[in-house]
């Protein structure tokens, strides 16, 4: 089986050309990123009748992934979430989502051009994205090295691998920020995605979804989703934390801990069917709630309100922490690593 890596220049710009790249598998199914922010552009998956189709929401324009307010495909880092009035300890970050700092800040790794090494197997074909995050970068202490690897093999499953190490006590959670959609160019929201998790409690939010420190059971709630829900059931509810965030989820679920975690979506009538399994504690879902149509997205996709569905898997804000489980405080010289794959099939 014969897998194949192909490179182009997109878009020409000052600081450095975004480039895009494409693994791709003897059977069709490819998946494209970028340079700038290690952003995933395009994973074409079959349905069905055996169509192809990108399956991940996409900008209308290769410019418009410079300013990337959706996120959409990003890598995030160097902390995923809200971090409360922009301050880890001591440390003052910067701040650009009123007073708190989101996804890394202004500045984060989704802004990032990432150093590219490609490397080609018989079986799968992988990409690795370098980037060396400076002392004081967005407020952050320590000289982080980061790699993230990008990894497509013969059986449809993409791998994201995370390592990082800093030469200072610092804090890291990376994940990436993909809006999957696997009715694709239908224009169908995400309402009639099941989605299946086995998870025991989500973090309580505030009026800003901030993390108040408090777990709240799932069990007996529209976040007990261990037989599976369709989404449209959470946009539905009436639960106060739904309500919160814009009617439906965006929040930080806790997986019952096992070696590999797992979220399962289906959509019936495309017929296709993603598995996610992750090394980290938790995933935050969310269901593009607030999702606005200011920033046109590629013809044919659905756009605003539950456009799609991200999985944020993630370790867990030091507020939130349970003894036993990854916190994204990291020791000085300590090795940071997790990996989570997304493996796509029929139902």
């Amino acid at each position: 089986m014969k897998m194949k890596i192909l490179h182009e220049t997109i878009l020409t710009h000052p600081q450095q050309n975004i480039e895009k790249y494409t693994l791709e598998n003897d059977q069709g199914f490819s998946v494209s990123f970028l340079n700038l922010g290690g952003t995933i552009t395009s994973i074409m998956a079959p349905d069905k009748n055996g169509n192809f189709e990108n399956v991940v929401l996409a900008y209308e324009n290769a410019e418009q992934y410079i300013e990337n307010p959706y996120y959409l495909g990003a890598l995030i880092g160097r902390v995923a979430g809200r971090v409360p009035n922009a301050e880890l300890g001591p440390y003052r970050l910067e701040a650009n989502e009123g007073e708190h700092h989101l996804h890394g800040g202004p500045h984060g790794f989704h802004q990032v051009f990432w150093n590219v090494k490609t490397v080609e197997h018989e079986d799968s074909a992988e990409v690795i994205l370098t980037h060396f995050s400076r002392d004081g970068e967005g407020g952050y202490p320590g000289n982080l090295e980061a790699q993230v690897t990008y990894r497509l093999d013969c059986d449809n499953t993409f791998t994201i691998d995370y390592e990082a190490r800093s030469d200072k006590n610092t804090w890291l959670n990376l994940t990436n920020h993909a809006y999957f959609n696997l009715s694709a160019d239908s224009g169908r929201d995400v309402l009639n995605h099941s989605l299946t998790m086995k998870s025991d409690a989500i973090a309580e939010f505030d009026d800003d979804s901030i993390p108040t420190g408090r777990w709240i059971p799932a069990k007996e709630t529209p976040f007990d989703l261990k037989t599976g829900k369709l989404l449209r059931e959470a946009a539905e509810s009436d639960h106060e934390q739904i309500n919160k965030v814009g009617n439906g989820f965006d929040h930080l679920f806790l997986f019952e801990q096992s070696e590999l975690n797992q979220v399962s979506v289906e959509e019936q009538e495309s017929g296709r069917k993603m598995v996610v399994q992750t090394t980290d504690p938790a995933a935050v879902i969310y269901m593009a709630n607030k999702m606005d149509t200011d920033h046109p997205l590629k013809p044919g996709q659905a756009t605003g309100p539950y456009a799609a569905i991200c999985i944020e898997t993630q370790r867990i804000p030091e507020s939130l922490l349970i003894p036993g489980l990854p916190t994204h405080k990291l020791a000085a010289h300590e090795a940071y690593r997790s990996r989570t794959s997304f493996t796509f099939g029929l139902i």
